[in-house]
């Protein structure tokens, strides 16, 4: 367990943290959707650190290891009950992070409105025209939408767009816990929280989207275009000068000199299934190369006969093959449900695996452009 959360770490704490703030009513559904977003029961009683009187700090977690993003709940406000306090000190805490420097001030906020009260509260109106103010990058998400009717939703656009804000603010509508049915069944399905993740790494610094994208656990697809990122880095390194060989004379000397971007992988798609991460090998996160190479072992010759040392194209082709393929893989077995016994789940990602190799290995990698189509192909679900 120690060597797993040595790995973890050492993939995290190459990815800058972004602080997101939360404000709301009370009841708007703030603790619903980080939930949604981030992890069940995040955003508990009791769950998180007080920062001021009125903040609270949450840190999703996976190994008991902190991921990389924080949020900040505002403990929420009755509308007409102290709107002038609860404005005033959502303002000093929002300064008070920015006088902390970049790391630490809040770098988006999310606004959430109770789509179904119709509704923009003078309070509401306050805080977001401050919040422009001090040049924090905003998002107005409207909560609870599954049981809002359409006229109210439009009525509480229409609010926003008549109070003619100094600035244009984005809107996503979402469902985070929809209302249930006597049958026990959902009024519909939750919807709106990929969009919210989506935008939100638009509007982030680059610094910080990385760090959302594997946080969160509603848009796989993203974990997909983060992945190539890391196997594109790692194959275009293959054209370097003095870039290394990889030994083909040994398969696992071979896993071992891409040990960095598995790791960096299964980190984005190990907090989406719990399961995977403790199954890849047993305990360890660096058990990973060993399935990977067990995998390989039945393929390596075939795909790469008479060779003993890779290097440039040749290279690329292997590592970004590999990462494809271990990519997929990841993808798979985070939307599946994983109810095998640890064992199953292993022989699971070999075979996977393997099919995933051999239809990846026969990319055409010359020169470093051609990573370019490459990755748009593997990002379309062309490859």
């Amino acid at each position: 367990m120690i060597e797993q959360e040595n790995e973890i770490k050492k993939v995290l704490d190459n990815l800058s943290a972004p602080n997101i703030a939360v404000i709301g009513l009370t009841g708007v559904g703030k603790s619903s959707l980080i939930n949604k977003i981030f992890g069940n029961n995040i955003a508990t009683t009791g769950a998180g650190r007080a920062i001021t009187t009125e903040y609270t700090k949450y840190s999703p977690s996976a190994f008991d290891i902190d991921l990389p993003v924080s949020l900040y709940d505002s403990p929420g406000y009755e509308p007409g009950i102290e709107q002038g306090a609860f404005v005033k000190k959502t303002i000093d805490f929002l300064k008070y992070k920015n006088r902390q420097g970049k790391e630490e001030q809040i770098h988006i906020l999310w606004y959430l409105i109770n789509a179904s009260t119709a509704r923009l509260t003078q309070a509401d109106i306050d805080i977001i025209e401050k919040i422009n103010h001090n040049h924090i990058p905003a998002i107005i998400v409207l909560s609870k939408c599954d049981i809002a009717q359409p006229a109210e939703k439009e009525q509480v656009k229409k609010a926003i767009e008549e109070t003619m804000f100094s600035k244009v603010y984005k809107i996503v509508e979402v469902a985070a816990s929809p209302l249930t049915l006597p049958n026990g069944e959902y009024i519909c399905e939750p919807f709106g929280m990929k969009e919210l993740v989506n935008l939100t790494s638009e509007l982030l610094p680059k610094t910080y989207s990385d760090a959302l994208i594997v946080a969160q656990i509603v848009d796989i697809e993203s974990k997909r275009k983060l992945a190539w990122k890391y196997i594109r880095e790692a194959s275009i390194a293959c054209f370097g000068v003095g870039a290394i060989p990889i030994p083909l004379s040994s398969p696992t000397g071979a896993i071992g000199a891409l040990g960095y971007m598995y790791n960096r992988i299964i980190v984005a798609y190990g907090h989406t299934n719990r399961a995977l991460l403790l199954a890849i090998s047993g305990i360890t996160l660096g058990g990973v190369r060993t399935v990977v190479t067990n995998a390989l072992l039945d393929v390596f010759s075939l795909t790469f006969p008479g060779i003993s040392a890779l290097t440039g194209g040749t290279a690329a082709v292997f590592t970004a093959a590999s990462g494809i393929a271990f990519t997929k893989t990841c993808e798979r077995l985070a939307i599946e449900k994983l109810s095998d016994s640890e064992g199953e789940i292993k022989q699971k990602i070999r075979e996977i695996f393997q099919e995933e190799f051999r239809n990846s290995s026969s990319l055409q990698v010359s020169k470093p452009n051609d990573l370019d189509r490459v990755g748009t192909d593997f990002i379309n679900h062309k490859i």
